[in-house]
C-alpha cells in the first residue's frame, strides 16, 4: 500500500502519495507552475526546465525542476519567488529565440511576462524537449527516431538524418508535440512524415474503401498482440 506523506507548497500543506512527481501533485491541487515538455504518459525528462520551483532545507533553498522530482515526507517548497521570475524568464526567451513562431511557446511566454527575446530568432519551432523520442520509445515501443549531435547543433531526428526506416506512422510524434513542429500529412493513400522523411502506404477498408492507417502499423499492431492477418481488413464501422 502506498504511503500518504504531506509536504508544504507555498505554506500550504499539500497530503500525496509517497514518490509521486512534484508536478504532478501540483496539477492535482491546482497549483500552477509552467512547464511545456511534460506529459504523464513519458517519464519525465526535465528538459526545458521551465517548470523550476525552489526546494528549502535548511535553511537554504535550492532551485529544481518539479517534473522529474520524486517528493518524499517533510518536503518545502516554492512555487513563485522572485529568482524563480527571473530563471523562468531567462528560460522563456531561450525557448522564444529557438522557436519564435511557435504559438505554445509564445502564449507561455507572454503568460510569463515576456514579450521579446535578446537572443537571436531561428524560428526553428523546436524546443529540444525530447517527447517525440520518448513517446516512439516507451509508448509505441519503436525507437524511430533520436538525438542527434551536441552543443547548438543538438537536433531530434532519424538516424543519419535519413529516411526513419523503424517508424510505423503512427503519428504519436506529431500528436504529443507541445509546439506542433512535427508535421504530417495523408494524402493520395500515402502518409507522410517529412521530418523523419517517411512516406508510408495507407490500407483502405475493403468494405467502405478510406484509408484506415498504414500498413507498417497496423502490421506492427497485429504481430504486436498477435491478431489474425485479415484482422484489419474493414475499419472499425463496417466490422458485424
Amino acid at each position: 500500500m502506498t504511503k500518504e506523506i504531506t509536504i508544504t507548497v507555498d505554506g500550504r500543506k499539500v497530503k500525496a502519495a509517497e514518490g509521486l512527481y512534484l508536478l504532478d501533485v501540483l496539477k492535482r491541487n491546482n497549483i500552477y507552475v509552467p512547464s511545456l515538455c511534460h506529459h504523464d504518459q513519458v517519464h519525465p525528462y526535465g528538459v526545458c526546465r521551465i517548470c523550476i520551483v525552489e526546494m528549502e532545507l535548511n535553511g537554504r533553498r535550492k532551485v529544481m525542476s518539479s517534473c522529474n522530482l520524486k517528493i518524499a515526507d517533510g518536503q518545502v517548497f516554492h512555487t513563485t519567488s522572485e529568482k524563480l521570475t527571473k530563471e523562468r524568464k531567462i528560460l522563456m526567451e531561450l525557448m522564444l529565440a529557438r522557436s519564435s513562431g511557435a504559438k505554445e511557446v509564445i502564449e507561455l511566454a507572454q503568460r510569463l511576462g515576456v514579450e521579446e527575446t535578446r537572443f537571436p530568432k531561428e524560428d526553428d519551432g523546436c524546443i529540444m524537449c525530447g517527447l517525440c523520442v520518448k513517446a516512439c520509445e516507451q509508448v509505441v515501443g519503436v525507437s524511430a527516431i533520436g538525438f542527434e549531435s551536441r552543443g547548438p547543433n543538438r537536433k531530434v531526428s532519424a538516424p543519419f538524418d535519413v529516411e526513419a526506416e523503424r517508424c510505423i506512422g503512427c503519428g504519436s510524434c506529431v500528436f504529443i508535440c507541445p509546439t506542433n513542429f512535427i508535421k504530417m500529412e495523408d494524402k493520395n493513400h500515402v502518409r507522410k512524415i517529412p521530418l523523419w522523411h517517411v512516406e508510408l502506404k495507407m490500407k483502405q477498408c475493403k468494405s467502405c474503401g478510406p484509408d484506415i492507417a498504414p500498413e507498417k502499423q497496423l502490421e506492427y499492431i497485429r504481430n504486436k498482440v498477435k491478431l489474425p492477418e485479415n484482422f484489419f481488413d474493414t475499419c472499425l464501422n463496417c466490422r458485424p
